[in-house]
């Protein structure tokens, strides 16, 4: 590869760093214990700085500055991309580069407490999305299929439906848990000891590590050392934090194989009053579902809270437990639970009260005094995102009627916002003058009604979630479909055994 070459155009960019990173997943799929040494001229070539500027000036986030103050409107206008970009792979180059501490901001959370969010540079923030193009794809191809958070391709309703499937096939007692400040309290050794797993190139592993220690600008001025953890907001944060726990994900999935070293193995352990169980993780939030007594459940409690604590993390008190599926649990802002219909027990998903409180939250403030200011047709372009948002994620949950109440709240606010704004019309008038068919509508802008939105289920779909670094194959009947993990079909196999 010519790593002296000149910027080139994106879309050849793309085009290149979509190639180098094909190569790549296919070698770590194949030989699972390879390890890689030159992924250095990779992170500094210059088709990887350049898609990874793009895909972070495309970001919202790109419009808050880090602690330099340089924000995108003045690397496009004042300084130049491709300057700003030759510069950057100079220093890198020459080892010159070094990540500045990422300016603090605490962000509210919904109990009260502050969350510590990381504003990185947008220098660095290009630096880590390089490293991200080069080194997930090696990653991706050893993670294992019960993880889903953070991950290309997958998303929050896989993870929903996999729970959907195992509490449908008697797997009714769930351990609920959440690993405590888990980005705050990773140890870096833990991090770069998975990291070695993989890559050999010391200088990837040192570019890794400046940015673990690279320190944080609180709000007041002060900066501080980050002795362990990733601060949430950087962009490769997510990753390392995935790699960091595929420890725990490998201690579950060799319990799985174990259980299931060959056809009807776990149906006779559960014969002799072993518990089968299977543990789904999203991030930090994760939950284990066990076919067996509740005994049985708080044994695995008791183990997961072990495996945890020997990645140097702790449980959060107060959201873990055991529950049975009957009794109905959150997970990702989802109320899952078994209820009777006609005779049978069936499993449904609803929105979560929790998660409509937070939506009604939102309509409540954008509808609220402080924007008295505005012009309905703005008003209604900052509301319908969010109602459209919140509709989409919870459009394969059983939200009819939910969708039907948050439309018939969000209107009811509108209506007490305009009643506020013109105090001295009367409501005929209001309705003559903002509305079609009861519909608020100013500017050609409509409110939306969640109502509309189609709901539908959410199929499975496993092990068999594509990459976007696999390569499209035809099956000897002719259907297309996306190759994957060369592991899968044995995990499909043993996913059938454990629900028969």
């Amino acid at each position: 590869m010519n790593t002296g070459a000149s910027l080139p155009g994106l879309d050849e960019a793309e085009e290149r760093v979509l190639h180098f990173q094909r190569k790549l997943h296919d070698w770590a799929s194949v030989d699972a214990e390879r390890r890689f040494h030159d992924l250095w001229n990779l992170v500094c070539d210059p088709a990887t700085l350049l898609v990874a500027w793009s895909r972070v000036s495309q970001n919202r986030g790109s419009r808050t500055a880090g602690i330099d103050g340089d924000t995108r409107a003045y690397i496009v206008h004042q300084h130049g991309v491709e300057r700003f970009l030759s510069g950057l792979r100079s220093e890198l180059k020459t080892g010159e580069f070094r990540p500045l501490p990422v300016r603090e901001r605490m962000i509210p959370k919904s109990d009260g407490r502050m969350r510590r969010l990381g504003i990185p540079t947008l220098k660095d923030r290009v630096v880590q999305m390089a490293l991200k193009l080069v080194i997930e794809p090696i990653f991706e191809s050893g993670f294992y299929p019960s993880s889903y958070g953070y991950r290309p391709g997958r998303r929050a309703q896989d993870a929903i439906a996999e729970i959907h499937l195992f509490t449908s096939n008697s797997y009714e007692w769930i351990v609920e848990a959440d690993i405590e400040a888990c980005f705050d309290r990773l140890a870096h050794s833990q991090i770069l000891g998975e990291m070695r797993r993989r890559v050999a190139d010391k200088r990837v592993l040192g570019l890794v590590r400046s940015f673990l220690i690279a320190g944080v600008m609180s709000e007041t001025g002060r900066v501080e050392r980050t002795v362990m953890g990733t601060p949430q907001g950087g962009i490769a944060s997510p990753l390392l934090a995935n790699i960091a726990l595929s420890a725990l994900d490998r201690q579950y999935q060799a319990d799985w194989q174990e259980t299931n070293r060959y056809r009807g193995h776990r149906a006779y352990l559960r014969s002799k009053g072993h518990a089968s169980y299977r543990m789904i993780r999203y991030a930090d939030d994760l939950v284990v579902l066990v076919m067996g007594s509740r005994e049985q459940a708080a044994t695995l409690l008791r183990q997961l809270s072990q495996r945890v604590e020997g990645l140097g993390l702790k449980l959060k008190p107060e959201k873990t437990g055991i529950t049975q599926i009957d009794e109905g649990f959150t997970f990702l802002g989802m109320r899952i639970m078994r209820k009777p219909k006609d005779n049978k027990r069936y499993v449904y998903t609803f929105a979560s009260p929790e998660a409509l409180a937070s939506v009604k939250r939102k309509v409540k403030a954008l509808t609220g005094r402080s924007t008295m200011n505005l012009e309905l047709s703005v008003l209604l372009r900052r509301l319908n995102p969010v109602l459209r948002g919140w509709a989409g994620y919870f459009r394969y949950a059983a939200s009819k009627r939910t969708f039907a109440y948050l439309g018939h709240y969000a209107w009811w606010r509108v209506w007490r916002w305009l009643r506020k704004k013109h105090p001295r019309l009367h409501w005929r008038q209001l309705k003559r003058r903002y509305t079609i068919a009861s519909i608020f509508q100013a500017n050609g802008v409509k409110l939306y009604n969640p109502a509309v939105m189609r709901v539908e289920r959410y199929r499975y779909r496993g092990a068999l979630i594509s990459t976007p670094w696999n390569q499209d194959t035809l099956d000897p009947k002719g259907a297309r479909f996306r190759s994957t993990r060369h592991d899968d079909s044995a995990f499909l196999d043993s996913l059938q055994q454990a629900l028969t």
